[in-house]
């Protein structure tokens, strides 16, 4: 439920979530974006982001931090400030060293437990596209996102990150605009990642918000019991 029209969104991952590319002197992540585009689909509501995007690190575990560092976040951060929303991108990592996509689905589907244990709502996003064609990420990329956009569970919803932003399909100058390397996007590719996320999101909960008759001359907002169809 969301009162006091609130919103605390985590955004968690590796270093598509923390916002580098080669060579950037300083990251520029998606959330930047994000919060400006809820505020504007929101603009009576406090928004805040924690952004808990580590380079390099993976989802399977061990070495993977994932699940460790998101059960962190829940033990020190959401007992005081609630996360409404956890957009989960990882993966990359974990097949560019040939993980298989099973294993490193069902490493996520441990990381997405965490929120959803804690009346968190899990977007989840499929990894982008990579620019090397002998990449493990572009030989097997599909199969984990396949695995990611087909999981089920309550709260639980998708963006499909790899077809909204792809890599191949954009002619040459669309393509240095919006990726910073063959991995990374440029920060005028995150600024757009982080557009779309907000529109993907905005729909979401505006699917959920009632809008009661004010009472004592306040008004309340709250999210309805039941919430849109996950996918």
């Amino acid at each position: 439920m969301l009162l006091a029209n609130s919103l605390h969104i985590l955004c968690f991952g590796d270093s598509l979530t923390e916002g580098v590319y080669l060579g950037a002197p300083h990251p520029h992540p998606y959330s930047i974006a994000l919060k400006a585009g809820l505020e504007k689909a929101f603009p009576t509501f406090n928004i805040t982001m924690d952004n808990q995007g580590v380079s390099g690190d993976r989802v399977t575990s061990p070495p993977g931090g994932f699940l460790p560092r998101i059960q962190k976040a829940y033990e020190e951060v959401h007992p005081h400030d609630p996360y409404d929303w956890a957009i989960v991108l990882g993966g990359t990592n974990d097949i560019s060293v040939e993980y298989s996509p099973d294993d490193i689905y069902r490493a996520l589907q441990r990381v997405w437990a965490v929120p959803l244990n804690h009346d968190t709502k899990v977007l989840a996003l499929t990894i982008p596209e990579c620019g090397w064609d002998d990449s493990p990420i572009t030989l097997h990329g599909d199969e984990l996102n396949k695995l990611i956009l087909k999981h089920k569970d309550k709260d639980y919803y998708t963006f499909d990150l790899r077809t909204a932003v792809p890599y191949r399909d954009l002619p040459e100058k669309k393509r240095n605009e919006l990726w910073g390397d063959p991995v990374h996007y440029s920060p005028k590719g995150y600024d757009l990642v982080g557009k779309l996320l907000a529109e993907r999101l905005t729909k979401l909960i505006q699917a959920q918000i009632v809008d009661d008759e004010p009472q004592n001359g306040e008004g309340r907002t709250e999210l309805k019991k039941r919430g849109p169809s996950p996918g």
